[in-house]
C-alpha cells in the first residue's frame, strides 16, 4: 500500500516531499549520500555530517589497526526494510549488512588501495574504489547512518499530513554523530500493516547513484587514457582514410580492464579527473515527477491543480483544504528549490507558529539569490495561508514579517484568495521591505494559476522570472 493512499492524501508524487513508496514492495530507487553532501540546506548539512562523522570513524579504526572498535561500527548496520527503497522482487527483505557481509566488507576496506593510500575521503567514493560495494549497499549503509535524521524527517511529514505515528517502535540503533556511537532507544515513527515505515525525502534518492563506478570507468579515465595515448602517438594510434589520427576506445579497455584497483589507482595519479567527475556529476540535480512516475504528464497535472484550486471556497470551513493545496502546488512548482515543508513549526520558544517552512536548498535562480543575498539570508522560507473572504491586511503581514530574523532570513511568502485592491496591500508590502527590510511576496490565485499555467505551457523557468519581478516591485 502506498503511503499517500493509507493516510488518504489525494496528492499524487509531485505534490509531496518524500518518496512515496509501495509498503508492499521495494522502489528501485537508492539513497544517495553524495546527492545529500553536495546540498547546502540544512537537513542535507546535518546528513553531512552523520555520514563524515562515521565514516571518520569506520576509516580511523580500520587504519589504526582497531579490529574491535570497525566490527563494532559495522555490527550496527543491521538489515533495514523501513524504507521499502532497493533491489529486491515482491515483499521487501532488505540487504543491509549482517554480520559476516559486514566482515567481509572491512576485509575489502583494509585490502583496499584506496583506504591505505587516502584517496577514499567519502562514503559516496566507496562505489567506485571498493570491490562489493554497488549502489543498493552504499543506500542501505546510509540509510543505516542516517536512521535518526530520517526518523526526525518522517515525523515532520507525519505531522504536515496529518498522518498517524505509533510510539515506542522497536528500531536498529541510530548513529550518534557526536558520541561517534550507536544508541538504541524505542523510536516514534508510521507503522503501516504492522511494519515500521520511515520516509525518505525525494530529493535524496536516484535511480542511479551520482558516483557511479561505470560511468567513471567508460566516460572519465578511458576517455582521458585515449587522448594520452593519442598524444603520445603509441601504438594504440590507427590513421583513418582521411589522415586523421584516433585511438579506439576498445583498444585501451582491452589494456586497462575495469577494476576498483584500477579505478583508485588511475584516480591518485590524477587527482584532477577524479575532480571533475565529481562536480559533473553533482550537477545532474534531483529527480524530477516523472523519474517516479513513468506516465507522469506534468502539462496535465498542472491543469488538474487549476481546476482543484477554484473549486476551493474561500472562508474558514475550507481553510484546511486550502491550506493543503498550497503545500501540494507550492512543492509541485517549487521542488527542489524549496524542501523539508514542516507545518505549524514553533519558534521562538513557542511563541509564534509559522503555517508552513521550507528550507532553501536552490543551487540557482531566484531562491538561490535570495540565500545568497547578505540583505535576505534565506535559509527558511515561511508561508503563510489566508483562505480569507476578504482582503488582507496589514495584521496578516506582520504575522509573516514576525517569522523573519537572522537565523531565518527576511524573505516569506503570503498566499491568500483574491484582493479588491492589490496595488495597495502591494505598497504596504512595499513600505516593509524600503522601511524593515521585511519582503513578502504575495501570490493570490491569479499569481498561482499564473505559475501553473506556465508548467502546463512547458515555460517553469517563467516561474523564475515571475517571482524576480515580484521581488523587484518590492524594491523599485
Amino acid at each position: 500500500m502506498q503511503v499517500s493512499v493509507w493516510a488518504g492524501l489525494h496528492n499524487r508524487q509531485a505534490e509531496l516531499d518524500f518518496v512515496d513508496i509501495d509498503t508492499d514492495t521495494d522502489t528501485r530507487l537508492f539513497v544517495d549520500p553524495y546527492a545529500i553532501d553536495i546540498r547546502g540546506d540544512a537537513w542535507s548539512s546535518d546528513c553531512s555530517r552523520h555520514l563524515r562523522s562515521f565514516f571518520n570513524a569506520l576509516i580511523g579504526a580500520l587504519r589504526n589497526n582497531d579490529d574491535a572498535r570497525a566490527e563494532h561500527l559495522a555490527s550496527h548496520l543491521h538489515e533495514t526494510n523501513e524504507t521499502f527503497l532497493g533491489l529486491s522482487k515482491g515483499r521487501p527483505q532488505g540487504r543491509g549488512i549482517g554480520r559476516d557481509q559486514a566482515l567481509q566488507i572491512l576485509d575489502a576496506l583494509k585490502r583496499s588501495r584506496a583506504v591505505a593510500s587516502g584517496l577514499l575521503s567519502e562514503l559516496a567514493e566507496a562505489e567506485l574504489f571498493i570491490e562489493g560495494i554497488g549502489s543498493d549497499k552504499i543506500s542501505d549503509l546510509t540509510t543505516n547512518i542516517l536512521r535518526g535524521p530520517l526518523l526526525h524527517y518522517t515525523r515532520e511529514q507525519a505531522n504536515l499530513w496529518n498522518m498517524p505515528l505509533t510510539a515506542n517502535v522497536a528500531l536498529s540503533p541510530i548513529w550518534d554523530p557526536n558520541r561517534e556511537d550507536w544508541i538504541q532507544a524505542p523510536r516514534e515513527t508510521l507503522v503501516i500493516d504492522g511494519k515500521p515505515v520511515i520516509l525518505v525525502p525525494k530529493f535524496s534518492v536516484r535511480k542511479i547513484l551520482t558516483l557511479n563506478s561505470q560511468e567513471f570507468y567508460n566516460n572519465h579515465m578511458i576517455s582521458y587514457l585515449r587522448q594520452e595515448y593519442l598524444h603520445a602517438g603509441q601504438a594504440l594510434v590507427h590513421v583513418l582514410k582521411s589522415g586523421e589520427p584516433v585511438v579506439w576506445k576498445k583498444d585501451v579497455k582491452e589494456l586497462h580492464p575495469k577494476s576498483k584497483p584500477a579505478l583508485a589507482e588511475f584516480a591518485e595519479q590524477h587527482p584532477e579527473v577524479l575532480n571533475l567527475y565529481k562536480r559533473l556529476a553533482g550537477a545532474k540535480g534531483a529527480l524530477d515527477a516523472s523519474d517516479f512516475e513513468d506516465e507522469f504528464d506534468e502539462a496535465e497535472f498542472a491543469r488538474r491543480m487549476i481546476a482543484e484550486l477554484r473549486e476551493i471556497p474561500p472562508g474558514g470551513p475550507h481553510a484546511s483544504a486550502y491550506h493543503s493545496f498550497c503545500i501540494g502546488a507550492l512543492t509541485f512548482l517549487l521542488f527542489p528549490d524549496l524542501i523539508c515543508p514542516v507545518k505549524k513549526r514553533e519558534i521562538d520558544q513557542g511563541r509564534k507558529r509559522i503555517d508552513i517552512a521550507y528550507k532553501n536548498a536552490a543551487r540557482d535562480g531566484f531562491f538561490d539569490m535570495a540565500l545568497r543575498s547578505p540583505q535576505l539570508r534565506s535559509i527558511e522560507i515561511p508561508v503563510e495561508c489566508k483562505n480569507y473572504t476578504q482582503d488582507i491586511a496589514n495584521p496578516e503581514l506582520d504575522q509573516l514579517t514576525g517569522r523573519f530574523s537572522h537565523v531565518r532570513g527576511f524573505l516569506g511568502l503570503l498566499c491568500c484568495r483574491a484582493f479588491n485592491d492589490k496595488v495597495r496591500f502591494t505598497e504596504r508590502c512595499k513600505d516593509a521591505a524600503v522601511h524593515r527590510g521585511h519582503f513578502v511576496i504575495v501570490l493570490d490565485d491569479a499569481d498561482l494559476e499564473l505559475m501553473l499555467q506556465n508548467v502546463e505551457q512547458g515555460a517553469r523557468t517563467a516561474n523564475d522570472v515571475f517571482l524576480r519581478g515580484r521581488f523587484g516591485e518590492l524594491t523599485a
